[in-house]
């Protein structure tokens, strides 16, 4: 049988990093999208314009970042979602389509190092430049799409979002009314022995090879990421894990936070030591709520259907 989703090619991987205009342009906003994107869209089941959807898809203004976002005729306010470490915006479909189902704006974006933005694949520095990187779409959201404005993260967006949070000075001016957190990064899971071996290796291997763990109930989407995804990282680069770090330094030093947070975690998280990130996520916010997800995993956007209508119903927007 004939897979519905074709095929993407580097070639079509390559025009849409070097050819697609700055986001918010008028090409970039049109229904009559090339041919490179169409197929992208079609590959990773992303919804396409319609009578009742506008797509804006492009490059910010430094192009080194993709941006796509979905703005229904009547909206109620704006999502801005980020993604977690190895994803892209294409394992988002679900989530984008529920909520485009509650009118909502949605504003996706590639990290840096990951799908169809620059960087090294996988790599940073330091989580401030994933920071840098939200800033300047937020900045682009504001610009476009009415509020107000909501935070959606999975794992690694969910600290991207937090630090985000905690490095604000100015409270009058956070751009975020509500922030939903799906199994958000702190502790990975058996951190205390992968932090030795890390320390113990970084000086003489510079990246890992990545293992594709059962992140998820939905086998289709584990063998999609295994065999099919050609925008999936292979390895793992120590330079990231040394960036890791270095936020659960910072998350542990930073003050106490009174902004309420709706946390989504799933007690079947081998990912995550989602027990301690707990707890420390209660002491730090006064205001925390969190929804348990009785056998979910890791990896909540893209859990089995049955799982799934749990965890987007847990959303607080």
């Amino acid at each position: 049988m004939e897979d519905p989703r074709g095929n993407f090619t580097q070639t079509e991987i390559d025009w849409l990093r070097s050819e697609l205009p700055d986001f918010g342009s008028e090409e970039s906003s049109s229904d009559s999208t090339s041919a490179e994107l169409k197929q992208y869209l079609t590959f990773y089941q992303l919804p396409k314009a319609s009578n009742d959807v506008q797509l804006i898809v492009g490059k910010s203004p430094d192009r080194q970042t993709l941006i796509a976002a979905w703005k229904p005729t009547v909206s109620r306010g704006t999502v801005v979602v980020v993604h977690g470490y190895m994803d892209h915006i294409g394992l988002y479909n679900h989530l984008i389509k529920y909520l485009l189902q509650q009118q909502l704006n949605v504003v996706c974006f590639d990290l840096m190092g990951h799908g169809l933005s620059s960087g090294d694949p996988g790599s940073i520095n330091n989580f401030s430049q994933y920071v840098e990187q939200l800033e300047q779409v937020i900045a682009l959201s504001n610009e476009y799409f009415p509020g107000p404005t909501h935070g959606i993260g999975q794992s690694m967006g969910g600290a991207i979002l937090l630090k985000h949070l905690i490095n604000q000075t100015d409270h009058q001016q956070y751009p975020f009314t509500s922030l939903n957190l799906f199994a958000p990064l702190l502790q990975p899971w058996a951190w205390k022995q992968s932090r030795r071996m890390y320390f113990l290796s970084r000086l003489f291997i510079k990246s890992i090879k990545r293992v594709f763990r059962p992140s998820s109930h939905d086998l289709d989407f584990l063998h999609f990421l295994r065999t099919q995804d050609p925008l999936q990282p292979k390895s793992v680069p120590l330079k990231w894990v040394g960036a890791m770090n270095h936020w659960m330094s910072e998350f542990e030093h930073a003050p106490d936070n009174d902004f309420a947070i709706n946390i989504i975690q799933g007690d079947n998280d081998k990912t995550l030591d989602w027990v301690y990130n707990l707890k420390a996520f209660r002491q730090k916010f006064s205001t925390l709520s969190v929804t348990m997800i009785a056998d979910g995993n890791h990896h909540l956007v893209n859990e089995k259907e049955t799982l799934r209508a749990l965890i987007f119903k847990a959303l607080k927007i």
